[in-house]
């Protein structure tokens, strides 16, 4: 009797497992449609994203930031929407590309010593004119397996896996 619910266990988690790598992605709908494509000119790295090359985590700007450009958002954003993220610090961007718990990831390992643009990861996004949805890109071990190879990049699990 253990053994057939332990075996049903095993049954239960791969087809769980099975299920959320195989379905497509839910798609969120962010708190503004923020365009990449508009603010193309400026720097990713040095205006908006600044840990990408020094940090783990690339960072979402800091209202402030927008701020220095937008003092007022005339056509781009309602003006009490606008009130509300710069008194409540920010806007809520409802974050889309996620790693499992036990992978370490490092921009700075990326994009700064490895040299890897933006798109390699996060597709097309400095085209498009509304945030995505969803991640451009399904991260998976393949996908990065095969950028490593192509790269000759180290594959070692415990450069990635903690």
């Amino acid at each position: 009797m253990r053994r057939t619910a332990l075996s049903a266990s095993a049954v239960a988690i791969l087809v769980a497992a099975a299920w959320i790598v195989l379905l497509p992605p839910r798609a969120v709908e962010q708190p503004i449609a923020f365009s990449h494509e508009a603010h193309a000119e400026l720097a990713c790295a040095a205006v908006c994203h600044s840990g990408a090359e020094t940090g783990i985590r690339a960072g979402i700007p800091q209202i402030a930031v927008c701020r220095n450009c937008h003092v007022t958002a005339p056509g781009s954003l309602d003006p009490v929407r606008w009130n509300q993220y710069l008194e409540g610090g920010g806007v809520p961007w409802i974050r889309v590309t996620h790693n499992p718990s036990h992978v370490y990831f490092s921009h700075a390992r990326h994009v700064g010593l490895g040299d890897l643009d933006c798109v390699s990861c996060h597709g097309d996004i400095g085209t498009r004119a509304s945030p995505p949805g969803y991640a451009p890109l399904r991260l998976t071990m393949e996908t990065c397996l095969d950028c490593h190879t192509a790269k000759d990049a180290d594959s070692d699990c415990a450069s990635c896996h903690r």
